[in-house]
């Protein structure tokens, strides 16, 4: 979540500044970012051979649960494919909903707040590296392995 976010903010400048000019913004991004990005889904291993809508599973497959794809239901987000650190209506499943709702998801959120606060206190203006390769991750834990971004100095 936090290399996601600081990712967005690096490859969005008006978003950035934003952020840098109205820090009272950071928790309603935050949850934008999780909702956009959601840094985590769920696996699972198929008990026996199956098929879904003509794809063979076999037994012993793992399947990905992609259930953060309800962040992007229209009848729930206006433009669900925009990032939008002001959102209102921000109900998303970053975390699971309900009872199946991750524990750690109030640290997770203090973690980023802190984490890009602080960040964006000490590197107000800085952007993406783009002579340099980014690298994803992928499977069920998504994000940036490596963040190449070029910071400019405070004038």
């Amino acid at each position: 979540g936090i290399g996601n976010s600081i990712w967005h903010l690096a490859t969005n400048p008006v978003d950035r500044r934003r952020l840098v000019e109205n820090p009272e913004m950071l928790p309603m991004a935050i949850e934008e970012f999780l909702r956009a990005y959601a840094p985590v889904t769920m696996a699972r291993l198929v008990k026996q051979d199956y098929e879904f809508h003509g794809v063979q599973m076999k037994e012993e497959d793992w399947v990905l649960l992609p259930f953060p794809a309800a962040n992007r239901d229209e009848a729930k987000f206006e433009n669900p494919d925009q990032v939008i650190i002001d959102r209102e209506e921000n109900r998303h499943a970053a975390f699971g909903l309900g009872i199946h709702r991750c524990l750690g998801s109030n640290l997770a959120r203090l973690e980023m707040n802190v984490a890009v606060e602080v960040f964006l206190e000490r590197f107000p203006d800085f952007e993406l590296n783009t002579s340099e390769e980014m690298v994803w991750s992928t499977g069920q834990v998504r994000g940036p392995r490596q963040l190449p971004i070029r910071i400019k100095a405070r004038k």
